[in-house]
């Protein structure tokens, strides 16, 4: 429609607006408004120059994106408010939404030097490297909700396809060594220095510092797949397996303990290594029809249960230790994604996967929930993160999840970290019942709780959680208490005899 309002004349060189006769000259209409329009008229000539330096923009070819193929965006700022640097990378960056900024530059020395092993290591050309990838920067750049190609102050000293080159073989070389020890140099600070490796594992975890997984892939296998490596320090040769196994190496001890690569799975559509992860700590189509079988089994129990079926949605169920106090088990169990949640009432047994909660687990957390925001992926993650927020209170919780294996935290992250780490992740991130994904296991823990024995257990243990946390916060207080129970206890045994003497007397 608007093509019949504005037409915009390039042929001259010139980049007038011209007004459709049919619309804007007509008599009847310019008549009426002739006299009520000056002051509009005015402000047109003012407006003018910039909507026409938009349209001739856009004429030269920088064209709207709809986001149909923008995968790379910053994370929404309400997210972002509470916890700023969660999700800004500490020392290398990937793509563009962080490239240039001072804190990171240290590194981008190094990518310089992960190009140069590589060009050695797998006799690469370099122009014929530079021009595979500049071929690709148009896609790659159209990515990125703020495409450096049409934001020149995006634009660092390097054209963004260098950008992409030494982004990507950075990632291949790291993935590389990581999977051949052989292939590391004495001088590798990334492998030598534990914090550095760690450090670097979290950045390419974040949502913001991704590159697309498909051109990662396809620069694999194109100057790759197939070549012999040499290890540095003997003769042993070695052929690299496909790239989407080195990446799940590479993250082999972020998340999910009993993640496994499914070799037959389709990741031919995954757009970055968060999307990669979601998959692996997921159910696939099969695995999700089993567990929304036995949902339906589980919410038909609950309608014919004799306590009635209350409504589901976001109802709190008991922390960890209230559950134990209340008589449930806790078992760590063997299954295939976080998602693998059941509760066996008559038994009283929780199971849950085993969960590693290391210096990545934040990050990896962090980013997967912020994929979920778009509407057309299933809040499965953000789902697991509410529930652990349910069972997890305080460090105690976090103890008894260590204890039974469901936690498996290395010794940096005390229960306290952990405890603070799952309580300022979950903040009401989700605002419909239906998308959480464990309302039926909360439903039946809730219910489990409420017989009777079980909940005159769960009582008393909460009335000794709050004396203990309010009244006998030190010593004193508890021998003050302790001191005051045997005088009252004295007190009543002194009135019951003096009770009993009196009663003697009288009959006497």
């Amino acid at each position: 429609m608007m093509d019949q309002v504005i037409m915009l004349n390039l042929d001259e060189g010139k980049d007038k607006i011209t007004n459709n006769d049919d619309v804007f000259h007509s008599p009847r209409r310019m008549q009426s408004h002739q006299s009520s329009c000056y002051m509009g008229s005015i402000q047109a000539e003012v407006l003018a120059p910039s909507i026409k330096e938009e349209l001739y923009l856009l004429s030269a070819g920088r064209h709207l994106n709809y986001g149909g193929t923008i995968c790379f965006h910053r994370v929404p700022e309400k997210y972002r408010a509470k916890n700023k640097d969660a999700y800004d990378p500490r020392l290398v960056s990937i793509g563009f939404i962080h490239h240039g900024e001072s804190q990171l530059r240290g590194m981008e020395e190094y990518k310089f030097k992960y190009l140069y092993h590589f060009l050695q290591t797998f006799q690469v050309n370099l122009d014929e490297l530079a021009s595979y990838v500049q071929s690709q920067e148009k896609f790659l750049c159209d990515c990125y909700e703020d495409n450096p190609l049409n934001n020149p102050a995006k634009q660092s000293n390097l054209h963004p396809y260098e950008v992409i080159l030494l982004d990507g073989i950075f990632i291949v070389e790291l993935f590389l060594k990581n999977h051949f020890p052989g292939m590391r140099e004495k001088g590798d600070i990334i492998f030598n220095q534990p914090w550095v490796s760690k450090d670097i594992r979290h950045d390419l975890l974040l949502f913001e510092n991704q590159l697309p997984l498909q051109f990662l892939a396809t620069l694999y296998n194109t100057f790759v797949a197939g070549q012999a490596i040499k290890c540095l320090d003997d003769d042993a040769t070695f052929y690299p397996p496909p790239f989407i196994k080195l990446a799940h190496q590479y993250f082999k001890d972020v998340g999910f303990r009993g993640n496994q690569l499914l070799i037959t799975q389709d990741f031919h559509n995954v757009r970055d290594f968060i999307e990669f992860l979601s998959i692996l700590h997921t159910p696939n189509a099969q695995q999700l029809a089993e567990i929304n079988a036995r949902r339906v089994k589980t919410t038909l129990a609950a309608i014919n249960d004799r306590q009635g079926r209350k409504k589901l949605g976001f109802a709190r169920c008991p922390t960890a230790t209230e559950l134990k106090a209340a008589g449930v088990e806790f078992r760590s169990g063997k299954g295939k994604n976080l998602l693998d949640v059941d509760f066996d009432r008559k038994r009283g047994i929780l199971t849950l996967p085993s969960l590693i909660v290391n210096d990545s687990a934040e990050a990896f957390f962090r980013s997967l929930i912020a994929f979920e925001q778009s509407p057309y992926h299933p809040k499965f993650i953000t789902s697991y993160v509410c529930l652990l927020d349910y069972l997890i209170d305080t460090e105690k919780d976090v103890d008894l999840l260590i204890k039974h294996g469901i936690i498996i935290s290395d010794q940096l992250h005390s229960s306290n970290k952990v405890a603070d780490s799952f309580n300022d992740l979950y903040k009401e991130l989700l605002t419909n019942p239906k998308d959480f994904y464990f309302d039926l296991q909360c439903h039946e823990l809730r219910c489990y709780t409420r017989d009777f024995w079980h909940f005159l257990n769960l009582q008393v243990t909460r009335g000794c959680t709050i004396a203990q946390r309010d009244y006998l916060k030190n010593p004193l207080d508890v021998f003050n208490i302790i001191h005051g129970v045997i005088f009252l206890l004295g007190l009543t045994l002194v009135q019951t005899v003096c009770s009993v003497l009196q009663l003697k007397m009288a009959k006497t």
